[in-house]
């Protein structure tokens, strides 16, 4: 049977000298672009992946793609990159992509005046990610300037401003800053926070224990929902046997109302398919996970849209 979905996580970019929008870390190496990315070879992501690169990739013989939020990918300057966005999804007829998930820095004095455009003239923005992923272990994987956002009175003074406009915030975290992050989670209960990539588990099975910890804090706010997304990243020889566990214990403690898929194209596109993707998350989510039809229908499709209020 062919599944319906809505990808709650996908990027896009056009690196036509014509386009405002500009990314450092996809500019050469030389040019003080990027070297190196946890899913492989960067530069293989250094090329236009535009719409329809996307919809080629999601709609397929086991798939049909019927929304998407776009999830910000580090512009330069996060405006011009939901300008352009916007425009993309009023130039297809079928408005891909349906939400976008913009970036913000929480502690920046700009924020008021950036949350107030996003909301009054860009009506596809749903929510906010900033990265604030920080690694003692491997600069490499540090993501953000600093490891203290969570706990910063700037930062969280900022959070409760996002609430306050009705905006989702993804929290793209390691499993080390999970309690933070779930303390701000409990603080703030009635902001929607959507954990990225089930949570970065980017030491695989070496700290899986640790893994599963920080998830069981994430998971006992009710306010957060766990995105199905981004294993390959960190698993690029994959198989339905090491993805399952992972999965598995994500619906085990966020239950299937508290999870979504996405897909994290075309990042996780550099080691599996579209339609592989969809298919191994599924095999998991209904032979190893036991999930009945409506179960798969809440996880592929309707929690994005009620999260995301697409």
């Amino acid at each position: 049977m062919v599944l319906e979905i809505v990808d709650a996580h996908h990027h896009l970019w056009s690196l036509s000298s014509s386009n405002p929008v500009k990314y450092h870390w996809l500019r050469a190496a030389s040019e003080g672009g990027a070297s190196w990315h946890p899913a492989g070879d960067i530069e293989q992501l250094k090329q236009n992946y535009l719409l329809e690169n996307y919809l080629q990739d999601a709609n397929n013989s086991s798939c049909r793609l019927i929304k998407s939020v776009h999830v910000q990918a580090e512009a330069t300057d996060a405006l011009e990159e939901v300008k352009y966005l916007e425009q993309v999804a009023n130039e297809n007829s079928n408005g891909f992509p349906h939400g976008i998930v913009a970036h913000a820095n929480l502690a920046s004095p700009d924020l008021p005046k950036l949350l107030e455009t996003y909301t009054r003239d860009y009506p596809r923005v749903k929510g906010i990610r900033q990265l604030l992923n920080w690694s003692t272990k491997d600069a490499r994987l540090s993501m953000t300037d600093r490891g203290d956002y969570l706990t910063d009175k700037t930062w969280l003074e900022g959070f409760q401003l996002l609430v306050s406009h009705s905006l989702s915030f993804d929290m793209h975290v390691y499993p080390s800053q999970m309690i933070d992050a779930a303390k701000v989670a409990r603080h703030y209960p009635n902001s929607i926070l959507i954990l990225d990539h089930c949570g970065l588990p980017v030491d695989g099975q070496k700290d899986f224990d640790e893994w599963k910890e920080g998830m069981k804090h994430m998971a006992e706010q009710t306010n957060v929902i766990c995105k199905l997304s981004g294993l390959v990243m960190f698993n690029h020889a994959w198989s339905k046997e090491v993805l399952s566990p992972y999965i598995a214990e994500c619906l085990r403690l966020f239950t299937p109302k508290r999870c979504m898929f996405g897909s994290n194209f075309p990042v996780d596109r550099l080691n599996i398919s579209y339609e592989e993707l969809v298919n191994v998350y599924r095999d998991i989510a209904e032979n190893d996970a036991e999930l009945s039809k409506d179960e798969l229908d809440l996880i592929f499709k309707q929690n994005a849209i009620k999260t995301y209020r697409l």
